[in-house]
């Protein structure tokens, strides 16, 4: 049986896997510098003060934590290698759960035209807690190494490949499956409410248009997600069925994999408001007024604090007068 050459990368030097290691660290620096590029934005113009962008600003964390072992390269030592693995399976659970979660909303919204909002909490003990427990499975049986010229979970034997199906290609496929179905259904359940509607209601019309305008932000995510998925998907069902690997399949595992903050990125400056934000000029305007803004909150937080000194200062003084009146 001849030797996998992605296997191999490890232990030789291959134009291949030195190809895809570039490919992986240079699209995974892109996709950090864009998300957090998205989160200065969403932190500048405030907009976590909605919920809708707030799970948009959890999302981008979360893939700006995931671009970092991309950005990594090829380790050799044995423990960064552990933790490069570890890291890229909890971050990868924890960009799933917020486009989960995002997606759970939406149905919500459509639905019932209320938000999880109250439920904010326990969305975040499930997004950044229960990856950890699913990342911590491979330590069992010490699964985690190298995994052709990145680290992840081992293929040696088929205990490790069950692992990878188990902790990460299995259920992903089953939540790309459900969350597919989930936007065929919204797209369909939102074209039939828009002909439902009947004459004309000023609240009716306000409430359907936050509405809609709430589902178009988020709906785009989910199918963003969908297609970063599906190149490691088919790359995973061609491993498992032949014995050699497919070059340009896992290339484009390689290209896509690490994108979904830079793309979600871009897919936020889609809007017109959006992009008017982001540019220079109206970027440098805002943090001029924020900035004016902290030195007025801090002179006015001075002056009472010099008020309330001063009225401390006076009641001292007037405490021996009291007591020699009494």
């Amino acid at each position: 049986m001849a030797q996998d050459w992605l296997s191999e990368c490890p232990n030789q030097k291959d134009s291949r896997c030195e190809t895809l290691t570039i490919i992986r660290v240079l699209f995974g620096s892109f996709s950090f510098v864009l998300s957090l590029f998205m989160i200065f934005v969403i932190w500048l113009f405030k907009k976590y003060m909605f919920f809708s962008q707030r799970l948009i600003l959890y999302l981008s964390i979360a893939a700006l934590c995931d671009s970092v072992p991309y950005m990594m390269g090829s380790i050799e030592n044995s423990y960064g290698c552990k933790f490069q693995g570890f890291m890229m399976t909890y971050f990868d659970w924890t960009c799933v759960g917020w486009v989960s979660v995002i997606s759970l909303n939406m149905y919500r919204l459509v639905k019932e035209e209320i938000s999880y909002e109250s439920s904010e909490s326990l969305f975040h003990l499930a997004c950044w807690f229960l990856p950890g427990i699913i990342a911590g499975v491979p330590f069992i049986w010490d699964a985690y190494g190298h995994s052709g010229p990145w680290c992840w979970i081992k293929g040696e034997n088929k205990l490790q490949q069950t692992l990878r199906f188990l902790v990460w290609y299995g259920p992903v496929l089953v939540i790309v499956i459900l969350l597919t179905c989930l936007m065929i259904y919204l797209r369909v359940h939102t074209k039939r409410q828009n002909r439902s509607y009947a004459g004309y209601n000023p609240e009716e019309e306000s409430a359907k248009s936050r509405k809609w305008r709430e589902v178009r932000i988020l709906f785009m995510y989910p199918i963003v997600f969908i297609a970063i998925s599906v190149f490691p998907l088919i790359t995973r069902i061609q491993m498992a069925l032949n014995e050699q690997s497919s070059f340009p399949l896992v290339l484009m595992t390689s290209i896509t994999a690490p994108l979904l903050g830079a793309v979600n990125t871009l897919l936020y400056s889609c809007s017109a408001d959006m992009r008017q934000q982001m540019r220079p000029s109206f970027i440098w305007e805002e943090l001029k007024h924020r900035k004016r803004q902290t030195l007025a909150e801090t002179y006015n937080f001075a002056e009472e604090n010099s008020a309330a000194e001063s009225y401390l200062i006076a009641r001292e003084e007037e405490g021996p007068e009291l007591e020699d009146d009494s």
